[in-house]
């Protein structure tokens, strides 16, 4: 088999399946798992997947896109999320909600009526935030990447270490059984890390694409998240791996 035609065979699967093993590739292949690596690596190279150990995760996708492009994305399916995601709250809870255009529709769908505190780095999230009238709103300020519509840096992991929250609202720019939840920047990784030690417990609202992939960041393990609220398409596979470590699956 030509080099061309495993890359593609490659590509289809990560497509279908979000994660490839090398050991499986070789054998299907009839090659040796030196030449399975050697493909991963160069399709790592071209951006179209991302090294993890044992074989690839498919790359994970907006890797440059910044929050405003990322906010016409997908608009129906976040609100489908966001609806079963405000289902987890209840009134008199504290929670941290992380930067993102899916957390933000969590934000506009809170209910009128329900009494919480939040921290946010998020200006959306603020915003959206900004008339509900049984909400105290926590801004933690820092340092403003208009890319991102977050707050970071040293002020924001200050502002952080000062707070608990009974609940994360964590924005995933991947999320992979393995490897975790991920994040493209380093400072926002670490803003994301610092939220959840201070949490008791992490929500994810994630649309199918983000599933079974991976960004550079590692932000937490997939054994921390709590409950992960998805779209009913998603697939029962991936969320298999997800349930054996721990996450309760809410259907939007």
């Amino acid at each position: 088999m030509l080099t061309d035609q495993r890359h593609q065979i490659i590509r289809d699967r990560l497509a279908a399946e979000g994660r490839v093993l090398a050991g499986e590739l070789a054998s299907h292949f009839g090659v040796s798992e030196d030449t399975v690596r050697r493909d991963l690596r160069e399709l790592a190279k071209a951006g179209e997947c991302r090294r993890v150990y044992g074989g690839a995760v498919a790359s994970a996708p907006f890797a440059a896109a910044t929050i405003g492009q990322r906010s016409g994305h997908a608009v129906e399916e976040k609100m489908r999320l966001a609806s079963a995601a405000v289902r987890l709250l209840s009134a008199g809870q504290s929670l941290f909600v992380d930067g993102g255009t899916t957390n933000a529709a969590i934000a506009r769908a809170i209910p009128r009526d329900l009494e919480l505190t939040i921290a946010t780095n998020s200006l959306g999230v603020a915003s959206a935030l900004s008339e509900h009238p049984h909400v105290e709103l926590i801004v933690l300020g820092g340092r403003f990447v208009r890319d991102l519509g977050t707050c970071v840096g040293a002020d924001t992991l200050a502002a952080i270490a000062q707070l608990g929250a009974d609940l994360c609202f964590l924005g995933s720019c991947g999320l992979d059984a393995s490897r975790g939840v991920t994040a493209f920047d380093s400072a926002e990784a670490e803003v994301k890390r610092a939220m959840a030690r201070n949490s008791a417990g992490i929500v994810i609202a994630v649309t199918n694409d983000k599933l079974a992939t991976a960004a550079p960041y590692r932000v937490a393990g997939a054994e921390a998240i709590r409950h992960l609220v998805v779209e009913k398409s998603a697939p029962a596979a991936i969320l298999a791996d997800f349930e054996r470590q721990g996450a309760e699956i809410h259907f939007a």
